[in-house]
């Protein structure tokens, strides 16, 4: 029978990302962590932990971690609707967001969750292509991706199309394409992409050019919020988000590059499917915030059991 302080140590070793800390944020020493681990791989007869740095799951502890995640908010959810819950018991929803929504539309979803529901958000930052990551591997039970197919035991909204653009001040594109963009000038421009896993400047360039390098001559900033920031010193040119475009684009004197062809990005709300009322209310939120804001939007909800 699996022990829940067992369980818990296993979710706490994932999440602090290490057996000290995970000691810490359970109050008990790093030994008894690597103890209560042991009995269930004692139990289970697998290797559940492997010792990364940090810690990684192997396949039978990411399983055996979602399901102890699901069980636990549901949990939180009864003792709330019992009143039967302190404050640390509160529902817990822990998200996979790309940084470019945080900027812009996932900001109002957060606001409308504090205001309607009395759970926690705990929104972890990374690229759209890759937050089904954290989703698989039982970190999050939430994700907003790019990719359209439903995983396992989840269910799938389509949200919309995010449009990007090929951006700079007018000044910086009389500077550096005084002849118009081609495929030499692109490469040797100064550019700013979000890290390498950022794709967009790519999947632009690759419309126009056959051997484009928007990693070349590229700086790396993490931060969606820096970008129109960097873009109007004059120094970068980069794809922006419509929105941030048109916020940005009078008061920085920005130009759109793009000839004519944005580049579309497909976002898709990806979550357990499980009866969780919290995550009911964070999923018709983030349709009503996606329907009003910054998307074509077409509503499509499709699941995998």
């Amino acid at each position: 029978m699996l022990e829940y302080r067992n369980l818990e140590a296993l979710a706490a070793v994932i999440e602090e990302q290490g057996f000290e800390k995970a000691g810490e944020a359970l109050h008990i020493t790093q030994s008894a962590v690597t103890q209560r681990i042991r009995q269930l791989e004692e139990l289970s007869g697998q290797v559940l932990v492997l010792r990364t740095h940090p810690p990684t799951l192997s396949d039978a502890g990411r399983i055996i971690l979602e399901h102890f995640k699901k069980v636990r908010i549901l949990e939180q959810e009864f003792l709330q609707r019992s009143n039967l819950a302190s404050a640390g018991q509160k529902p817990v929803l822990a998200l996979a967001v790309n940084a470019d929504s945080l900027a812009t539309w996932f900001s109002s979803v957060a606001s409308l969750y504090f205001s309607r529901s009395s759970g926690y958000l705990d929104i972890r930052c990374t690229d759209q292509d890759v937050t089904h990551i954290l989703m698989t591997s039982g970190q999050v039970m939430g994700c907003v991706s790019s990719l359209k197919d439903p995983f396992r035991g989840c269910k799938t909204d389509f949200l919309g199309k995010m449009e990007y653009r090929f951006v700079s001040t007018r000044q910086f594109a009389q500077t550096n394409f005084p002849q118009g963009i081609d495929g030499t000038t692109f490469s040797n421009a100064p550019k700013l992409n979000y890290n390498k896993d950022d794709q967009l400047l790519l999947r632009w360039a690759s419309q126009f050019f056959e051997n484009a390098h928007p990693f070349q001559n590229s700086h790396f900033v993490p931060s969606s919020e820096q970008f129109p920031v960097l873009i109007q010193q004059g120094s970068v040119c980069a794809m922006l988000p419509d929105h941030q475009y048109n916020q940005y684009k009078d008061l920085y004197d920005l130009v759109d590059l793009s000839m004519g062809k944005p580049v579309s990005l497909p976002l898709y709300w990806h979550r357990w499917n499980i009866p969780s009322e919290e995550l009911d209310v964070l999923t018709g939120i983030i349709k009503e915030v996606a329907s009003d804001k910054f998307f074509s939007l077409q509503i499509h909800t499709s699941s995998v059991h």
